[in-house]
């Protein structure tokens, strides 16, 4: 069933939640919906809106084709994630150019290796990990890849939870969100976020920046069932994976691409610092937003690269 309905998909567009698929289904045309051991999948197509391919002989205007993709709304943390993934990836055929986690994040405090994400800000994974798979001992954390865990094997190397992604895809995706005309983006979004008071060593504030062009970032990002509620945790989490946002599905997500060797890009829209945990902070439509429209902008990207007819 899955590779009937997958047919002529050439991505893969992962959520946990049916508000993070929001902005990326309202972009599909004439979808259609099914569910698959309770994940809802829809398949569309997404046209290009921003490239041309140039003029033909009657300088009448090429448009590059619609992007056929399936968008998978996996519900939250790693398990669902893989399970989908699986399901998608051993079924289609052929394989997808591209599978994108797109949804929002936590971002963890400035490590020292440059400005930390800000609410509302994009970051790309250039790496992910499993942040609560390893122990605790007297010495200290100790990690899958620390205890020598058989996680996942790529080719001839053990992974150890630890997962390596494409920088140069990263930089591609980079450059496509950055030339985003933010300017229509309604003034007076977000207005209603609380600024709160930041404590000492968190990431920045910058909480209230309605209509703002977003920053977007590449670095490190972690993956943990249990999410991070503590100022002191974060900053420990922060100084051991030198990461710049927590999510509940990244790593699993670049865990299944890496065993079917499939490009994987994740897209996290920053809703939140990960400090004292306060809910009532979070900015999650806002961060929904900039990582949907974010995500769209790749795909739109792809539809120009995409070869005629197949991979």
């Amino acid at each position: 069933m899955l590779r009937v309905i997958t047919e002529g998909c050439r991505v893969v567009l992962m959520t946990a939640t049916q508000a993070e698929a929001a902005p990326l289904l309202d972009a599909c045309r004439e979808p259609q919906t099914y569910v698959v051991a309770t994940k809802t999948l829809v398949v569309g197509d997404f046209p290009s809106s921003r490239f041309s391919l140039g003029m033909t002989p009657g300088n009448e205007k090429l448009v590059a084709p619609p992007v056929r993709a399936v968008v998978a709304v996996s519900g939250c943390d790693k398990a669902n994630t893989a399970h989908v993934l699986t399901c998608l990836l051993q079924a289609m055929d052929p394989a997808p150019l591209i599978v994108l986690q797109v949804g929002i994040a936590g971002a963890l405090p400035e490590t020292g290796h440059g400005p930390g994400a800000s609410v509302g800000d994009v970051v790309l994974a250039t790496s992910e990990a499993y942040s609560d798979t390893g122990t605790s001992s007297p010495s200290g954390w100790l990690s899958a890849r620390d205890l020598g865990l058989t996680i996942a094997r790529a080719g001839d190397e053990e992974l150890g939870g630890l997962f390596p992604l494409d920088l140069d895809l990263a930089l591609w995706a980079s450059e496509a969100i950055n030339a985003i005309d933010w300017t229509d983006r309604d003034a007076d979004a977000g207005a209603e976020a609380a600024v709160g008071t930041q404590a000492e060593g968190a990431a920045p504030a910058e909480v209230g920046r309605p209509g703002a062009r977003p920053t977007v970032l590449l670095g490190p990002c972690v993956t943990a069932s249990r999410m991070t509620g503590t100022t002191a945790e974060a900053e420990e989490m922060a100084r051991r994976w030198a990461a710049y946002a927590e999510s509940m599905e990244g790593a699993a997500a670049a865990h299944i691409c890496a065993l079917y060797r499939v490009p994987f890009l994740e897209i996290r829209g920053i809703s939140n610092l990960v400090t004292d945990r306060d809910r009532d902070t979070w900015q999650v439509e806002r961060a929904v937003e900039v990582a949907g429209r974010a995500a769209l902008a790749v795909v739109d990207a792809l539809s120009h690269l995409q070869p005629s007819g197949g991979r």
